[in-house]
C-alpha cells in the first residue's frame, strides 16, 4: 500500500467514519473508497478535496509531507 492510500485510510479512521458513511456523504461507491485506500486507483482532484474537507486534513498530511493532520 502506498503512503497516500495509507494516509487516506488513517484519516478516515481518525474522523470516525466507515467506508459506507464516506460513500454516502460523497456519493461515491464504497468499492471505490476501498480501492483508494488500497492504492488500486487514485481519486481525482475534486474527490481529494472533498475527502480532505470531510476528514478535516490537509494535502500535506495526505501526501505524506507532514505528520500532523492540520
Amino acid at each position: 500500500m502506498d503512503q497516500f492510500a495509507n494516509r487516506l485510510k488513517q484519516a478516515r479512521k481518525m474522523a470516525g467514519l466507515t467506508q459506507e458513511q464516506v460513500s454516502f456523504e460523497l456519493e461515491i461507491s464504497r468499492s471505490n473508497i476501498s480501492k483508494y485506500e488500497n492504492g488500486d486507483i487514485s481519486p481525482n482532484i475534486k474527490t481529494i478535496r472533498e475527502l480532505m474537507k470531510l476528514y478535516k486534513v490537509d494535502a500535506n498530511y495526505l501526501f505524506g509531507t507532514d505528520e500532523d493532520n492540520m
